[in-house]
């Protein structure tokens, strides 16, 4: 074909006559773009066609149009026109735009049924200034690649070293005890055989006392029967193996908070080294026994005064008043002990680890525990359900052969001492296995109010990361650490701004 040939078959641009109808207004598009009620028409845009243009208009390269097939598609100049993203070109010879130095070839409309092209753009495609194509664009920006997040935190030790759950705490109580059973476990029988014994021999002193009164012949009718026969020597037994069974766990619990402390960086005390770590800290570590045991006979001393005010009620005025006045007594009894015991219930790992006094320790664990009190009741309240649980299950057996004992046993003596071994034996196994294990709750949860509160993680993670040698002075109480990434990860900066520490 030649370029006359090209122009002959160009048919004139006819634009249709106002109000005219048929289909060649309906198949023709106007030469030209006029906002109705506007002034003269301003001539289409070079290179852009009207949607459902008919022939006889000039149509440039578009963006990526498709040939259509059997010669029924837009034209295209020369080097324009690639197919659109997952179509077809067209066939040789057809739906293609003259060569260059040619004039325009015919355009053809698209066939009955197809919709020309909509608003998108053609080939699929938005125009300049639209969205991408669905399904694809760019990535998110700030969008973290592949591998990369927030750094894990270290775990020299039984736990992590940031903030503790649940399972963090009671993983870690455990964790100490199977990671280093000679200090813990070693240091826990010794300590509790040795304040079980009286207890042992006091029990074994009631239960002859008890056997030998109900030996006793009967008491005529109209004779004062007296009290109940309690030997001097079972009474001293069984207060003095109280205040002994207080003093001992007071020690016992200082002694393996010292032991969890360090074994939270990793460290394994020996027996020898954690005494070492706790001695200087005994006379604080008694005094918060003292405290503590005050503060129990005040609470038996508001019991009596509770119970005595109940009776008081009753026969003042009606029983039913000092019955109600009794429960609801007893109530807020029960809530205040445990209130204080909870708000008080750090103060042992207060004392060994940050090395103050009696008085100062209960202070700062009542301030520790100002805005969680409800999880450490609830943690330590697991934890001693479980403790009290595993100590009935060890030690029941052997007081149920302690019992058996006194009954078939014929002599009174060896009955009684029978007895006092089996109860000897089954505290000593049940404290061994449990006091460990509550003692390590207690100081986790130390541990962990202490990162929350304070950010003691910080100065943990830089002591393991360090690698110096840390003792019991890393928990000393100093200013709150900063807050931020912990030391030796690259510190995130603004926007736009580097990160130090980070590769060039």
């Amino acid at each position: 074909m030649t370029q006359d040939d090209g122009q002959e078959r160009r048919e004139p641009d006819r634009s249709p006559e106002p109000g005219a109808d048929g289909p060649a207004a309906a198949g023709a598009a106007p030469s030209s773009w006029a906002v109705p009620g506007g002034g003269a028409p301003e001539p289409p845009p070079s290179g852009w066609a009207a949607p459902g243009a008919g022939p006889g208009h000039d149509q440039g390269h578009g963006y990526g149009q498709q040939g259509h097939t059997q010669g029924q598609g837009y034209p295209q100049e020369h080097g324009y026109g690639q197919p659109g993203y997952g179509q077809q070109g067209p066939a040789p010879g057809q739906g293609q735009g003259p060569y260059p130095g040619q004039g325009p070839g015919p355009a053809f409309a698209p066939p009955s049924g197809y919709a020309p092209p909509g608003p998108g753009g053609p080939g699929g495609y938005a125009p300049p200034g639209h969205g991408p194509h669905p399904g694809y664009g760019p990535p998110g920006y700030g969008a973290a690649p592949p591998g990369y997040g927030q750094p894990a935190a270290p775990r020299p030790g039984i736990v992590a070293l940031r903030p503790l759950t649940l399972g963090d705490i009671f993983n870690g109580a455990f964790g100490y005890i199977r990671n280093n059973p000679k200090a813990t476990l070693g240091m826990t029988t010794v300590i509790v055989a040795l304040v079980s014994l009286l207890p042992a021999v006091g029990a074994g002193s009631l239960i002859s006392d008890y056997t030998a009164w109900l030996e006793e012949p009967p008491i005529p009718a109209g004779e004062d029967d007296g009290v109940f026969p309690m030997s001097p020597f079972t009474l001293a037994t069984q207060f003095g193996g109280s205040i002994l069974s207080f003093v001992g766990s007071a020690v016992l619990t200082g002694l393996l908070a010292a032991v969890v402390g360090l074994a939270v960086l990793g460290r394994k005390l020996t027996a020898a080294e954690a005494w070492a770590a706790a001695k200087p800290r005994l006379g604080a570590v008694l005094g918060v026994a003292v405290l503590l045991f005050l503060l129990g006979t005040a609470s038996v001393a508001l019991l009596v005064g509770v119970i005595v005010g109940a009776i008081a009620l009753a026969v003042a005025l009606t029983i039913w008043i000092g019955v109600v006045a009794g429960i609801l007594g007893l109530v807020a009894w029960a809530a205040a002990n445990v209130w204080i015991y909870v708000r008080t219930s750090m103060a042992m790992p207060v004392t060994v680890l940050e090395r103050i006094g009696p008085g100062s320790a209960l202070a700062r664990s009542w301030r520790l525990t100002r805005r969680g009190w409800w999880r450490v009741f609830g943690i330590l309240l697991l934890a001693s359900f479980l403790g009290n649980a595993v100590a009935s299950v060890l030690s029941g057996p052997f007081s149920i052969l302690g019992g058996v004992a006194d009954v078939f046993i014929e002599s009174r003596a060896v009955a009684d001492t029978a007895y006092a071994a089996a109860v000897f034996l089954g505290s000593v196994i049940a404290g061994t296995v449990t006091t460990p294990f509550i003692t390590g709750v207690t100081t986790l949860l130390y541990v962990d109010l202490r990162m929350r509160r304070e950010g003691l993680d910080l100065r943990l993670q830089a002591a393991a990361q360090s690698g110096a040698h840390a003792g019991p002075e890393i928990y000393l109480p100093g200013p709150p650490a900063p807050a931020g990434p912990p030391p030796g990860y690259p510190q995130q900066a603004g926007p736009g701004g580097p990160v130090p520490g980070a590769p060039a």
